[in-house]
């Protein structure tokens, strides 16, 4: 085994093991030299510790680390030292040093509170330094417990995973926002949802369909909220309507933040992050009912607002909610909830519609500070679903393979559409969606 292999973990060197040897290794996040004393604030991924250079105890540790460059790696063997004084109250004594790896100087510094307002495109051109800062390492240690506990929430719920294809000879959902590929000779697109793969998969299987995987959208927005490469939770089930599905969502919410809130204590503490307990079920809003709220809140705002933009938007029936409303709404009911029973009129052309009131569409969206997740009961029938396809402009003939799948008997189904990160953002409050991604892809970043 390499020398630099056997490592502690920085969190278990306690005052308790003074006396005992150790093996670090990590960046020289801190170099303070006093003379004939050194102090190195020692960092790896689980935090820091404090180790200490004698000159007239080891002259050759403290010439080979008492001017190395800062973030510089280093791998030391010492005696833990029980002192009060020192951070975590331990300090190591090394007694073997190697240098695993030099750095530059720093363009800039993820850690020095002069740099704190670096401006993003700063951070983001330097990713491999802006991970290194404890709270940016935070958010992806629980993106990792978020995923996990999806994938343990859908195998304890007798869930199969899929794989959907990320290449597909036509737009997903009819849309133009999509990114042109060349397949061979002939034209493909990367793909904005398994939308129509995971309704093969589930009219024709009966099995209950979960994912986690990457959507591309064209979109040429410089938003906040949007990416052109992301991340998504699909879900759907046979033999289910939408109203299943939300139960099913706020089962999956509630057991995710509690996962989160046992295995990340440390980082939600890093973030300065408390979870809120969350009570089920989760309150069920319908269109109406929300475009009433929002006619209030309106008439609220116009009184109270500084600016033009914080009125919030008069909305007619049949028109989308847009992000302002979505946030106005959850200010005034200040929990999770779902807005159910769309306009079928701004519904996908596979969303089936409300029996007894065909203006209406068995569609939904799911608001946690901002809307997570939208989804639907599917409209299964062959014949109807080339109908809705026309009602939306569209051509059927572009939708062969998938109509195609329809015309052997398929069992009625319904799903959503979660994005995992907005479903970070909510948890870790960032309100910026390139700060939950390790390496954001946007309208204007294709690197690093």
């Amino acid at each position: 085994m390499s020398e630099w292999k056997r490592t502690h973990n920085c969190i278990e060197i306690t005052p308790e093991l003074d006396g005992k040897q150790v093996t670090l290794n990590g960046w020289t996040q801190i170099i303070r030299k006093k003379g004939q004393l050194c102090f190195i604030v020692l960092r790896d991924d689980t935090g820091t510790r404090q180790l200490t250079l004698l000159k007239k105890r080891n002259l050759e540790i403290f010439d080979l680390l008492s001017d190395i460059s800062r973030e510089s790696v280093i791998s030391v063997t010492g005696a833990v030292k029980a002192f009060k004084d020192a951070p975590n109250g331990v300090e190591i004594i090394p007694e073997k040093a190697v240098i695993l790896s030099s750095a530059e100087p720093l363009p800039y510094d993820p850690f020095s509170k002069d740099d704190i307002d670096t401006g993003k495109d700063i951070r983001f051109n330097y990713r491999m330094l802006d991970l290194r800062d404890p709270k940016v390492l935070a958010i992806f240690k629980i993106r990792s417990t978020v995923l996990a506990s999806v994938t343990e929430f859908m195998n304890k719920n007798n869930f199969v995973e899929w794989a959907t294809p990320k290449i597909v000879g036509a737009s997903t959902e009819g849309g133009t926002e999509v990114f042109p590929v060349k397949w061979f000779d002939e034209d493909a697109f990367l793909s904005m949802s398994p939308q129509l793969h995971k309704q093969f998969i589930v009219g024709n299987t009966g099995t209950k369909y979960y994912e986690m995987t990457p959507y591309f959208r064209a979109e040429k927005h410089r938003t906040k909220r949007h990416l052109s490469e992301l991340w998504g939770i699909d879900m759907e089930v046979p033999f289910n309507d939408y109203k299943d599905i939300l139960e099913i969502i706020e089962q999956m919410i509630v057991h995710v933040f509690e996962r989160v809130k046992e295995r990340n204590k440390v980082e939600l503490e890093i973030l300065g992050r408390v979870l809120p307990e969350l009570k089920l079920p989760f309150r069920r809003v319908t269109y109406t009912e929300a475009l009433e709220m929002l006619v209030l809140l309106r008439e609220e705002s116009i009184k109270t607002a500084e600016k033009k933009e914080d009125i919030i938007p008069e909305l007619t029936w049949g028109e989308d909610i847009p992000d302002p409303s979505e946030l106005a709404l959850w200010n005034h009911i200040k929990e999770p909830f779902f807005i159910v029973e769309y306009p079928a009129e701004i519904a996908k052309f596979y969303v089936m519609k409300v029996p007894d009131n065909p203006k209406v569409a068995q569609a939904y969206d799911f608001i946690f500070i901002r809307e997570l997740a939208s989804g639907a009961t599917r409209e299964h029938r062959h014949e109807v679903l080339i109908d809705q396809i026309k009602e939306k402009g569209l051509d059927p003939e572009t939708f062969t393979s998938y109509l195609d799948a329809f015309r052997y008997g398929v069992a009625p189904h319904a799903g959503m559409g979660m994005g995992v990160e907005r479903l970070l953002m909510a948890i870790t409050g960032i309100d910026d969606v390139m700060e939950v991604v390790p390496f954001p892809r946007t309208i204007d970043r294709l690197t690093p």
